[in-house]
């Protein structure tokens, strides 16, 4: 595996924040996060966050795809194109007025981008280091959000 670029360790592993942030407060006493007046202060706000958070980073990793596919080296194919807008739609497809199911769609949204990550690099569209930059940030992600729908 090749090495990450350090600044894209850094920020990837903040991605990973808000979604700590809503896995802690399913289980911790309500109001000992702050919110600042954007969610609920209780597990309610937790769920909502990963919900939330889930759909945006699903759909932003889309749009990832979508710039390395469409990069100025190459000539962008109706399968990778096609391919990365995938991860938005079904990011559309998960936000439901129950944000529990809404997080269990978005972990499986989140396994089909995995699957599309691994399918870019092997045809050599993504930089060397995306598996080994992605493979444990989606992971935290897929935990956090079954988390959320279990306990959400």
């Amino acid at each position: 595996m090749t090495r990450v670029p350090l600044a894209a360790a850094v920020i990837g592993a903040a991605g990973l924040v808000p979604f700590a942030w809503g896995v802690a407060m399913l289980f911790l006493e309500a109001g000992t996060l702050p919110t600042f007046g954007f969610f609920p202060p209780d597990a309610s706000g937790g769920v909502v966050i990963l919900e939330s958070f889930g759909a945006v980073i699903l759909g932003f990793m889309g749009g990832c795809l979508w710039g390395f596919a469409s990069a100025p080296d190459r000539r962008p194919t109706l399968i990778l194109l096609a391919a990365s807008a995938v991860p938005a739609f079904l990011a559309f497809l998960a936000i439901r007025p129950e944000p529990a199911i809404g997080c269990l769609r978005l972990a499986f949204g989140f396994v089909v981008l995995q699957a599309i990550d691994v399918i870019f690099q092997r045809v050599g569209v993504t930089p060397d280091y995306w598996l080994t930059l992605r493979l444990p940030l989606t992971a935290g992600v897929i935990a956090a959000l079954l988390t959320g729908a279990l306990y959400g």
